[in-house]
Protein backbone atom coordinates (compact mmCIF):
# COMPACT_ATOMS: atom_id res chain seq x y z
CA UNK A 1 0.00 0.00 0.00
CA UNK A 2 1.37 3.47 -0.82
CA UNK A 3 2.15 5.97 1.37
CA UNK A 4 -1.07 8.30 0.04
CA UNK A 5 -3.44 5.55 0.42
CA UNK A 6 -2.09 5.07 4.24
CA UNK A 7 -3.64 8.81 4.69
CA UNK A 8 0.42 9.91 5.07
CA UNK A 9 2.17 12.39 2.68
CA UNK A 10 5.99 11.77 1.01
CA UNK A 11 8.53 13.87 2.54
CA UNK A 12 8.35 15.65 -1.56
CA UNK A 13 4.58 16.56 -1.43
CA UNK A 14 5.00 17.64 2.13
CA UNK A 15 7.42 20.31 1.24
CA UNK A 16 5.32 21.19 -1.81
CA UNK A 17 2.73 23.55 -0.11
CA UNK A 18 2.33 26.44 -2.49
CA UNK A 19 0.38 26.38 -5.83
CA UNK A 20 2.35 25.95 -8.77
CA UNK A 21 2.46 29.59 -10.00
CA UNK A 22 2.70 28.32 -14.18
CA UNK A 23 0.36 27.67 -16.95
CA UNK A 24 0.02 24.11 -17.42
CA UNK A 25 0.96 24.77 -21.09
CA UNK A 26 4.72 26.26 -21.47
CA UNK A 27 7.26 26.76 -23.89
CA UNK A 28 10.11 24.08 -22.71
CA UNK A 29 11.17 21.36 -24.93
CA UNK A 30 9.55 17.63 -24.16
CA UNK A 31 11.46 16.34 -20.72
CA UNK A 32 13.20 19.57 -19.60
CA UNK A 33 14.89 19.79 -16.75
CA UNK A 34 14.56 23.14 -16.01
CA UNK A 35 10.92 23.16 -16.48
CA UNK A 36 10.76 20.35 -13.78
CA UNK A 37 13.20 22.87 -11.86
CA UNK A 38 10.79 26.22 -12.33
CA UNK A 39 8.04 24.97 -10.92
CA UNK A 40 9.59 23.09 -8.06
CA UNK A 41 11.02 26.29 -6.69
CA UNK A 42 8.09 28.37 -6.06
CA UNK A 43 6.22 25.41 -4.73
CA UNK A 44 8.52 24.83 -2.12
CA UNK A 45 9.78 28.27 -1.63
CA UNK A 46 6.16 30.19 -2.09
CA UNK A 47 4.97 32.31 -4.60
CA UNK A 48 5.69 35.54 -3.01
CA UNK A 49 9.68 35.04 -4.20
CA UNK A 50 10.60 38.02 -6.05
CA UNK A 51 12.32 36.36 -9.29
CA UNK A 52 14.70 37.98 -12.12
CA UNK A 53 17.26 36.47 -14.68
CA UNK A 54 18.60 36.55 -18.46
CA UNK A 55 18.07 36.02 -21.82
CA UNK A 56 18.10 31.82 -21.58
CA UNK A 57 15.85 29.00 -22.76
CA UNK A 58 13.95 30.16 -18.98
CA UNK A 59 13.36 33.92 -20.53
CA UNK A 60 10.59 32.84 -22.89
CA UNK A 61 8.47 31.86 -20.26
CA UNK A 62 9.13 34.01 -17.05
CA UNK A 63 8.99 36.72 -19.57
CA UNK A 64 5.89 35.67 -21.26
CA UNK A 65 5.11 36.82 -24.59
CA UNK A 66 3.80 39.88 -26.01
CA UNK A 67 1.04 41.22 -23.29
CA UNK A 68 0.74 37.31 -21.81
CA UNK A 69 2.17 35.74 -19.18
CA UNK A 70 3.01 31.85 -18.28
CA UNK A 71 2.39 32.66 -14.43
CA UNK A 72 2.07 34.51 -11.67
CA UNK A 73 5.33 35.35 -9.90
CA UNK A 74 7.01 38.69 -10.07
CA UNK A 75 9.50 38.79 -12.31
CA UNK A 76 12.20 41.06 -13.82
CA UNK A 77 14.44 40.38 -16.85
CA UNK A 78 17.64 41.77 -17.49
CA UNK A 79 21.10 41.64 -19.52
CA UNK A 80 23.41 38.52 -18.60
CA UNK A 81 26.06 40.46 -17.85
CA UNK A 82 24.77 42.45 -15.13
CA UNK A 83 22.50 39.54 -13.53
CA UNK A 84 23.48 39.71 -9.94
CA UNK A 85 23.78 43.52 -10.03
CA UNK A 86 20.35 43.71 -10.66
CA UNK A 87 19.18 41.16 -8.23
CA UNK A 88 21.36 43.79 -5.67
CA UNK A 89 19.60 46.44 -6.73
CA UNK A 90 16.27 44.97 -6.65
CA UNK A 91 17.37 43.80 -3.00
CA UNK A 92 18.53 47.33 -1.94
CA UNK A 93 15.59 48.94 -3.57
CA UNK A 94 13.22 46.36 -1.30
CA UNK A 95 15.59 47.30 1.73
CA UNK A 96 14.86 51.11 1.65
CA UNK A 97 11.54 50.87 0.97
CA UNK A 98 11.11 48.32 3.94
CA UNK A 99 9.88 45.44 2.46
CA UNK A 100 11.12 41.78 3.40
CA UNK A 101 10.40 39.23 0.55
CA UNK A 102 12.69 36.72 -0.91
CA UNK A 103 14.88 37.97 -3.90
CA UNK A 104 15.74 34.96 -6.25
CA UNK A 105 18.75 35.53 -9.07
CA UNK A 106 17.81 32.79 -11.58
CA UNK A 107 20.01 31.62 -14.65
CA UNK A 108 21.65 29.00 -16.69
CA UNK A 109 25.21 27.97 -16.40
CA UNK A 110 26.47 30.55 -19.61
CA UNK A 111 25.39 33.33 -17.23
CA UNK A 112 26.63 31.69 -13.63
CA UNK A 113 30.02 30.31 -15.12
CA UNK A 114 30.74 32.88 -17.63
CA UNK A 115 28.92 35.87 -19.04
CA UNK A 116 27.85 37.31 -15.82
CA UNK A 117 30.28 35.51 -12.95
CA UNK A 118 32.27 38.83 -12.84
CA UNK A 119 29.61 40.52 -11.01
CA UNK A 120 27.75 37.14 -9.44
CA UNK A 121 31.24 36.91 -7.39
CA UNK A 122 30.81 40.83 -6.55
CA UNK A 123 27.65 40.41 -5.10
CA UNK A 124 28.81 37.34 -3.40
CA UNK A 125 32.06 38.97 -2.03
CA UNK A 126 29.67 41.88 -0.86
CA UNK A 127 27.17 39.16 0.84
CA UNK A 128 24.34 40.85 -1.15
CA UNK A 129 21.13 39.30 0.75
CA UNK A 130 19.83 37.36 -2.33
CA UNK A 131 19.56 33.93 -3.35
CA UNK A 132 21.02 33.17 -6.80
CA UNK A 133 20.51 29.56 -8.43
CA UNK A 134 22.06 28.52 -11.49
CA UNK A 135 19.90 25.50 -13.05
CA UNK A 136 23.16 23.59 -15.04
CA UNK A 137 22.53 22.23 -18.78
CA UNK A 138 26.18 22.29 -19.34
CA UNK A 139 26.05 24.32 -22.07
CA UNK A 140 24.14 27.87 -24.27
CA UNK A 141 20.78 25.67 -24.99
CA UNK A 142 19.03 28.42 -25.92
CA UNK A 143 21.31 30.26 -28.79
CA UNK A 144 22.75 26.78 -30.59
CA UNK A 145 23.75 24.33 -27.74
CA UNK A 146 27.22 25.97 -27.61
CA UNK A 147 29.88 24.73 -25.18
CA UNK A 148 30.20 26.73 -21.81
CA UNK A 149 32.58 26.91 -19.22
CA UNK A 150 30.87 23.79 -17.17
CA UNK A 151 30.85 21.86 -20.46
CA UNK A 152 32.65 18.31 -19.45
CA UNK A 153 35.78 17.11 -21.23
CA UNK A 154 34.79 15.51 -24.18
CA UNK A 155 31.18 16.80 -24.78
CA UNK A 156 29.96 17.50 -28.25
CA UNK A 157 28.44 20.77 -28.71
CA UNK A 158 27.87 22.58 -31.82
CA UNK A 159 31.29 25.01 -31.02
CA UNK A 160 32.97 21.50 -29.75
CA UNK A 161 31.73 19.47 -32.45
CA UNK A 162 33.28 15.70 -33.42
CA UNK A 163 34.67 16.45 -36.64
CA UNK A 164 38.17 15.96 -38.46
CA UNK A 165 40.69 16.92 -36.06
CA UNK A 166 37.74 17.84 -33.17
CA UNK A 167 36.55 15.08 -30.44
CA UNK A 168 34.24 17.41 -28.52
CA UNK A 169 35.58 19.80 -25.62
CA UNK A 170 39.19 19.16 -25.38
CA UNK A 171 38.89 21.38 -21.48
CA UNK A 172 37.67 20.26 -18.35
CA UNK A 173 34.91 22.04 -16.88
CA UNK A 174 34.75 24.26 -14.13
CA UNK A 175 33.26 23.16 -10.37
CA UNK A 176 31.34 26.45 -10.10
CA UNK A 177 29.52 25.43 -6.96
CA UNK A 178 33.11 25.00 -5.40
CA UNK A 179 34.23 28.11 -6.26
CA UNK A 180 31.32 30.19 -4.66
CA UNK A 181 31.84 27.86 -1.78
CA UNK A 182 35.27 28.63 -1.61
CA UNK A 183 34.08 32.69 -1.46
CA UNK A 184 32.88 32.08 2.22
CA UNK A 185 29.08 33.03 1.55
CA UNK A 186 26.20 32.02 4.06
CA UNK A 187 25.03 29.00 1.88
CA UNK A 188 26.31 27.44 -0.82
CA UNK A 189 24.91 24.28 -2.22
CA UNK A 190 24.47 21.18 -5.02
CA UNK A 191 21.00 19.59 -5.53
CA UNK A 192 19.34 17.80 -8.97
CA UNK A 193 16.02 16.95 -9.99
CA UNK A 194 16.17 12.94 -8.82
CA UNK A 195 16.56 14.05 -5.13
CA UNK A 196 13.94 16.18 -4.50
CA UNK A 197 13.63 15.89 -0.88
CA UNK A 198 17.33 17.34 -0.99
CA UNK A 199 16.59 20.24 -3.33
CA UNK A 200 13.55 21.22 -1.09
CA UNK A 201 15.72 20.92 2.20
CA UNK A 202 18.01 23.57 0.46
CA UNK A 203 15.76 26.04 -1.21
CA UNK A 204 14.26 26.35 2.64
CA UNK A 205 17.31 26.30 3.98
CA UNK A 206 18.61 29.25 1.76
CA UNK A 207 15.61 31.43 2.13
CA UNK A 208 16.42 31.33 5.68
CA UNK A 209 19.76 31.75 5.65
CA UNK A 210 20.26 34.72 2.88
CA UNK A 211 19.06 36.74 6.05
CA UNK A 212 23.00 36.25 6.43
CA UNK A 213 23.93 37.43 2.57
CA UNK A 214 24.60 35.80 -0.17
CA UNK A 215 23.07 32.34 -0.60
CA UNK A 216 24.10 30.06 -4.08
CA UNK A 217 22.29 26.71 -5.24
CA UNK A 218 24.00 24.75 -7.87
CA UNK A 219 20.98 22.34 -9.58
CA UNK A 220 21.76 20.08 -12.39
CA UNK A 221 18.77 20.06 -15.20
CA UNK A 222 19.83 18.42 -18.40
CA UNK A 223 18.74 19.23 -21.67
CA UNK A 224 17.48 16.24 -23.85
CA UNK A 225 17.63 18.39 -26.86
CA UNK A 226 21.37 19.51 -26.53
CA UNK A 227 22.50 16.33 -24.95
CA UNK A 228 20.74 13.98 -27.22
CA UNK A 229 18.99 11.54 -24.76
CA UNK A 230 15.35 9.99 -24.59
CA UNK A 231 13.15 13.26 -22.56
CA UNK A 232 11.75 10.35 -20.77
CA UNK A 233 15.04 9.75 -19.27
CA UNK A 234 15.82 13.23 -17.45
CA UNK A 235 15.41 12.18 -14.27
CA UNK A 236 17.15 8.79 -14.51
CA UNK A 237 20.18 10.89 -15.94
CA UNK A 238 20.19 13.10 -12.77
CA UNK A 239 19.63 9.79 -10.76
CA UNK A 240 23.00 8.80 -12.35
CA UNK A 241 24.66 11.72 -11.87
CA UNK A 242 24.35 11.24 -8.75
CA UNK A 243 25.21 7.46 -8.41
CA UNK A 244 28.31 7.48 -10.19
CA UNK A 245 29.59 10.69 -8.47
CA UNK A 246 29.62 13.16 -11.63
CA UNK A 247 27.59 15.50 -9.84
CA UNK A 248 27.75 14.96 -5.98
CA UNK A 249 25.76 16.43 -3.26
CA UNK A 250 26.41 18.84 -1.04
CA UNK A 251 26.30 21.98 0.88
CA UNK A 252 28.87 25.02 2.77
CA UNK A 253 27.69 27.31 5.61
CA UNK A 254 30.43 29.98 5.80
CA UNK A 255 32.97 27.85 3.48
CA UNK A 256 32.43 24.82 5.56
CA UNK A 257 31.50 21.18 3.62
CA UNK A 258 29.40 19.20 4.31
CA UNK A 259 28.81 16.09 2.08
CA UNK A 260 24.15 15.73 1.91
CA UNK A 261 24.47 12.51 0.28
CA UNK A 262 26.90 9.87 0.42
CA UNK A 263 27.51 7.25 -2.65
CA UNK A 264 28.91 3.82 -0.38
CA UNK A 265 29.49 2.30 -4.13
CA UNK A 266 29.78 4.43 -6.93
CA UNK A 267 29.19 3.37 -10.42
CA UNK A 268 31.67 4.14 -13.20
CA UNK A 269 31.18 7.08 -14.91
CA UNK A 270 30.24 5.15 -18.25
CA UNK A 271 26.86 4.24 -15.92
CA UNK A 272 26.24 8.39 -16.50
CA UNK A 273 27.25 8.56 -20.06
CA UNK A 274 25.58 5.71 -21.53
CA UNK A 275 22.15 7.31 -22.16
CA UNK A 276 23.26 10.54 -23.83
CA UNK A 277 24.27 11.10 -27.05
CA UNK A 278 27.19 13.92 -26.65
CA UNK A 279 29.52 11.31 -25.22
CA UNK A 280 29.12 8.67 -28.02
CA UNK A 281 32.15 9.25 -29.67
CA UNK A 282 34.29 9.08 -26.61
CA UNK A 283 37.34 6.14 -26.55
CA UNK A 284 38.53 4.36 -23.63
CA UNK A 285 40.93 7.01 -22.99
CA UNK A 286 38.85 9.74 -23.20
CA UNK A 287 36.15 8.08 -20.61
CA UNK A 288 39.21 7.55 -18.53
CA UNK A 289 40.02 11.14 -18.27
CA UNK A 290 36.38 12.18 -17.23
CA UNK A 291 36.48 9.73 -14.79
CA UNK A 292 39.32 10.91 -13.61
CA UNK A 293 37.86 14.69 -13.23
CA UNK A 294 34.90 13.10 -11.23
CA UNK A 295 37.51 10.93 -8.43
CA UNK A 296 40.01 14.60 -8.10
CA UNK A 297 36.61 16.97 -7.44
CA UNK A 298 35.14 13.65 -5.00
CA UNK A 299 38.67 13.68 -3.43
CA UNK A 300 38.86 17.06 -3.04
CA UNK A 301 35.16 17.50 -1.59
CA UNK A 302 35.67 14.98 0.93
CA UNK A 303 38.90 15.72 2.04
CA UNK A 304 37.91 19.73 2.79
CA UNK A 305 34.63 18.19 4.41
CA UNK A 306 36.97 16.05 6.58
CA UNK A 307 39.57 19.07 6.83
CA UNK A 308 36.35 21.04 8.72
CA UNK A 309 36.01 18.02 11.11
CA UNK A 310 39.83 17.58 11.69
CA UNK A 311 41.67 20.22 11.19
CA UNK A 312 44.28 21.23 13.38
CA UNK A 313 46.81 24.04 13.00
CA UNK A 314 50.21 23.72 13.39
CA UNK A 315 51.84 26.05 16.05
CA UNK A 316 53.68 29.10 14.76
CA UNK A 317 57.54 28.65 14.12
CA UNK A 318 59.86 30.20 17.00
Amino acid sequence: MSEKKKGKLSPVIDYKKHEDPFSKGVAFCPGCGLELLIRFIPQVMGNDIVMTGTPSCSAPVLLGQNNQSWHSLSYFGTLMTGAAANATGLVRYYNRAGIDNTVVCFNGDGTAADIGFGNMSGAAERNEPFIYICYDNEGYMNTGIQKSGTTPYGASTTTTPVAKGSRGKNLRRMNLALKMAMSKIPYAATATLSDLGDLAKKLLKAKEMKKNGFCFLHVFAPCPTGWGYDPAMTVEVCRRAVKTNYFPLWEAENGKIRMTKTVNKPKPVEHYMEPIKKFKHLDDNDRAILQEDVDYELCMLGGLSILEKECVLPEAAD
